[in-house]
Parts: structure tokens; C-alpha cells; sequence
């Protein structure tokens, strides 16, 4: 079963049109409980509302689940989140981060880094023509300051041998690499070696997610992850 993991947000078009594109079994809303007495207890409340709207229109044509976190709580929506991934163990999952607070976007994003899971993005067409309007008469977004939260962050640290490296950098400037074209040009004992040492990296390097395999019919050949993209590039 795929599972969607998307906040719900204010984007009510921006959802709806996102899973129903992700042709996802079941979407899993993260929506927000009212806090009492808080800064952001009437923009939750709002938040509720679209949720039900949204939960009305995707039941059309999708099971769905909500989870209510507290949207400005790092480790509550953590919290959530990884609960609701080992209930639902087994099944695929996607993430989007697109909606929500910017918060729960980077939340969202960690947990995704954390666990493995696909990460994704909507892209809007454009704003919304009355809030750009008031940003551009002198408005803010938000009002007023009341403190600033850390938040946590993974530790990335790269260490690749001279060889892994330079095997990276060739697979970035070709796009791909197959066996056949890393051994081109030489032949017996040298062929072997080179064989020997493309699987080894092949097998080392995509233990690490730094590349994935590609099989087309008899072909293989191996590309850069994502993950990979940005460890290429340090």
C-alpha cells in the first residue's frame, strides 16, 4: 500500500491536486490541535476547518487518516509522524512538505532524512493575488516576535577514499555508468581488477544511498541518488 504523508496547511487546491497526482492508496494528513491560549490557537482552529474540507474531498477517491500535532512543537510532530509510520509498517511511503508551517516542513523533512523515505515538494502556479497584495502595501506576513526555537539537525559528515571519489565524480559527469564502460580499453588481468573494483564501490557506495542501481532489460548501470548529488558536491 502507498501512503502520502502530506500537512494540511491552507493549500486546499495545492493538496487536493498533489495526491490525487500521487495515485496513493491512502493520504495521511497532519493537522494541528488547538493550543489554548496561544499566539497561533485561531490560525489552528483554521486549520481544522480545511482539514475537514480536505478529508470530505479526498474520501472520493482515496482512504484517509489525520493526525493532529501541534504545529510549532518539533518533537511533537516527530512523535506523531513515527507513530503513524509503525503502525503502518510495511507499506510505502512518500513525504510532501510543501504545506503547513515552515516548521513542520522541516520536521517533516528530518523524518524523511532519518528513515529513508522519498521527499517531496508541490510547487504552486502562483500566490495568492490578495496576500500579495497586502505584502506589497507594507503588510507582514506574520506579527510581532515572540521567541526563536532550535531545532535539530542530522550530521552529515563525508569521507570518501580517493577512489570512491573519483568513482563519484565520474558517475556525476556521465549521468550513468554501466561495468562495460568503467573496463573500456583495457583488457585481461587489468579488466578484471576493474570489474572486481566497480562492484565493490558499486556495493559500498549504495549501502551509504550515495547511488542506486538502474536495470533496463539485460543492462545495468548505476546513477547518483539524490543524497548522492549533494555528497558530490562537497
Amino acid at each position: 500500500m502507498k501512503i502520502y504523508v502530506i500537512p494540511t496547511g491552507w493549500d486546499r487546491e495545492l493538496v487536493l491536486k498533489t495526491v490525487f497526482k500521487s495515485g496513493a492508496d491512502r493520504v495521511c494528513l497532519v493537522s494541528a490541535y488547538p493550543k489554548k491560549s496561544h499566539t497561533y490557537s485561531r490560525s489552528d482552529t483554521i486549520t481544522q476547518s480545511v482539514t475537514r474540507e480536505l478529508v470530505r474531498e479526498l474520501s472520493k477517491f482515496t482512504e484517509v487518516d489525520v493526525l493532529e500535532a501541534n504545529y510549532i512543537d518539533f518533537n511533537d510532530v516527530v512523535a506523531q509522524v513515527n507513530a503513524y509510520l509503525r503502525k503502518n509498517a510495511g507499506s510505502e511511503f512518500v513525504i510532501n512538505m510543501s504545506t503547513g508551517s515552515r516548521l513542520v516542513a522541516a520536521t517533516l523533512m528530518f523524518v524523511a532524512c532519518v528513515r529513508g523515505i522519498p521527499l517531496e515538494y508541490s510547487v504552486a502556479e502562483n500566490h495568492n493575488p490578495k496576500i500579495m497584495e497586502l505584502i506589497e502595501k507594507g503588510h507582514d506576513y506574520h506579527c510581532g516576535f515572540t521567541g526563536v526555537l532550535q531545532v535539530p539537525t542530522i550530521p552529515v559528515f563525508f569521507s570518501f577514499s580517493p577512489k570512491e571519489l573519483a568513482f563519484i565524480k565520474r558517475v556525476k559527469q556521465s549521468g550513468s555508468l554501466t561495468v562495460s564502460e568503467f573496463v573500456r580499453g583495457v583488457s585481461g588481468n587489468q579488466e578484471n581488477r576493474l570489474r572486481s573494483e566497480f562492484h565493490y564501490l558499486c556495493k559500498k557506495l549504495e549501502a551509504q544511498g550515495i547511488v542506486k542501481t538502474m536495470v533496463q532489460g539485460k543492462k545495468v548501470s548505476i546513477r547518483l541518488t539524490h543524497f548522492g548529488q549533494l555528497a558530490s558536491e562537497h
